[in-house]
């Protein structure tokens, strides 16, 4: 394949995306240039999605109740100490959403 860029030799790679998911793209030798399928990357974004969920028990906070949010999802979004956060039902689930920036 060549760069649509350069002309110059693409090389096929595989990139680390974490949580052991691996997309595989084309990268041009010389100048950088990058080209990912979209199918490849959705399939890649979807198992990257599938291994970041994680249970997690529910736990008495004072009268009422909470979850905790393993480090990993924590730092992903930032979440802080005493942050608010939006809890929005959903059909099918909660969907939790940042409000930073209110």
């Amino acid at each position: 394949m060549k760069c649509t860029q350069c002309k110059n030799k693409m090389k096929r790679i595989k990139f680390d995306v974490g949580y052991g998911v691996g997309i595989e793209s084309h990268t041009c030798e010389k100048c950088g240039f990058n080209i990912t399928d979209n199918k490849k990357l959705d399939a890649g974004l979807s198992k990257l999605r599938e291994n970041m969920n994680k249970e997690v028990k529910i736990i008495r906070i004072g009268t009422g109740i909470g979850i905790r949010f393993p480090n990993d999802i924590a730092k992903l979004y930032s979440f802080r100490e005493k942050e608010e956060v939006l809890i929005k039902p959903e059909l099918d689930g909660l969907r939790i959403l940042s409000v930073k920036n209110k």
